[in-house]
């Protein structure tokens, strides 16, 4: 079974990915990070037009998109876990083999993933002072987004390793990283870029990742000024 699993993760390893995203950060960064960490080669396509005649075509999926060959695949939390799933770091997996720590990755994935749902409702706002009077309210003591700041920090205090699960990097430590830190970026009005200098563990976890020489290597040009925030 395991000499099986090699021969299909090389076989899809082997096949073309194109990744296709706005270009920001968002949804698709975790999926993008994951890649280059895993050394797996794909092309990455930041759109600026075209996305009117690109959603009626793939409809009704949204980006980020992922191409597998000539199969179109959507939903950005599933693309970031294939991603773990064909990625290995320092040759270990990104997305654990064991069903327990895969799941505990699955979990602190998904956590983060409803953290940042939190603030993706916010952009549905129109007015402009009330959108921004509401995400101050998000990331005050009390709000939503401070809570959930709050949960992940606590999580992360338990870890031994530094690390999100396990003692080496995951998934769960790529999907951290490039959700929670765009928030201090100053890119999204109304939230303050001091919203996680109070949560020390989520500092001391940035700090970790982002000095990683892969991680550090990736973004030391950065390819638009909201990157600086994983330098």
């Amino acid at each position: 079974l395991q000499f099986l699993y090699f021969i299909v993760s090389t076989s899809v390893i082997q096949m073309s990915l194109r990744l296709v995203y706005f270009p920001i950060p968002a949804r698709a960064e975790p999926i993008r990070l994951t890649l280059t960490l895993g050394g797996v080669e794909f092309k990455d396509e930041r759109i600026r037009e075209g996305w009117k005649s690109l959603k009626a075509e793939v409809a009704p999926k949204q980006l980020p998109l992922l191409y597998i060959g000539d199969k179109v695949t959507g939903q950005s939390i599933s693309l970031a876990r294939y991603a773990a799933k064909i990625s290995k770091f320092e040759g270990k997996p990104l997305y654990p083999e064991d069903p327990l720590l895969a799941l505990e990755v699955d979990e602190f994935v998904d956590y983060v993933g409803e953290m940042t749902s939190v603030i993706s409702a916010s952009f549905k706002i129109e007015d402009q002072a009330e959108k921004e009077a509401h995400r101050a309210k998000l990331v005050a003591p009390g709000g939503d987004l401070y809570k959930w700041l709050s949960f992940v920090d606590a999580q992360l205090q338990k870890s031994k390793s530094g690390f999100a699960v396990g003692d080496h990097l995951t998934l769960a430590d790529v999907f951290t990283f490039c959700q929670i830190q765009p928030l201090r970026s100053g890119f999204l009005d109304g939230i303050p870029v001091n919203c996680i200098d109070e949560f020390k563990h989520i500092r001391a976890h940035k700090e970790m990742i982002s000095a990683i020489p892969a991680v550090k290597s990736y973004y030391a040009e950065p390819k638009i000024p909201v990157y600086k925030v994983f330098q």
